[in-house]
């Protein structure tokens, strides 16, 4: 995996899990491009082209967001807070289960990120906790920060003391008519 998201961290985030992607769906592109290397080489090229594309994609969940990043020449990056996801779906097929490796969908109000990886249930469930730990902090930040206003409206104004105005100086030019 590639370090988009090491590179790119707010002030005050930190990775909570990176998603471990489906390398099972990488054998099958090999194993048709070995058996059909005989079609001048194209299901070859493509099986490394899958491989290159599968190194440089990333699911990240930090402690703000969830970040999506994909594409090798023209790259593309999703950001979702935590706050704006709306849905987290997991679907398990009957091979998925033999192997491990779940599709997940991270619905968010600013689109969504299908993506194959493994372990999707824990992935899922780190999610969903990471959301109620974020909902959790922003209500009490929220809360101190109407406590010390409420606390500031309430205490006596302290008033300033009064400040003495500075005697002009005289200019020794002004003293002589030069007439």
């Amino acid at each position: 995996m590639g370090r988009y998201v090491e590179k790119n961290l707010y002030e005050n985030e930190l990775i909570v899990e990176k998603a471990r992607r489906d390398r099972w769906g990488l054998v099958g592109w090999w194993t048709f491009g070995i058996l059909c290397c005989w079609m001048l080489l194209i299901p070859f090229f493509l099986a490394i082209w899958k491989t290159v594309v599968y190194t440089h994609t990333e699911l990240v969940l930090t402690n703000k967001r969830v970040v999506y990043k994909f594409g090798v020449f023209n790259t593309q990056a999703f950001d979702a807070p935590l706050d704006k996801i709306v849905n987290v779906h997991v679907k398990t097929t009957f091979w998925g289960r033999i192997f491990n490796t779940n599709k997940i969908r991270i619905a968010a109000l600013n689109g969504s990120v299908v993506e194959r990886i493994e372990n999707a249930d824990d992935f899922k469930s780190t999610i969903l906790g990471q959301i109620d730990h974020y909902q959790e902090a922003r209500a009490a930040l929220q809360a101190s920060w109407t406590a010390r206003a409420i606390a500031n409206a309430n205490a006596p104004k302290a008033v300033a003391p009064k400040k003495k105005k500075a005697k002009k100086k005289k200019n020794p030019e002004d003293e002589y008519d030069y007439e």
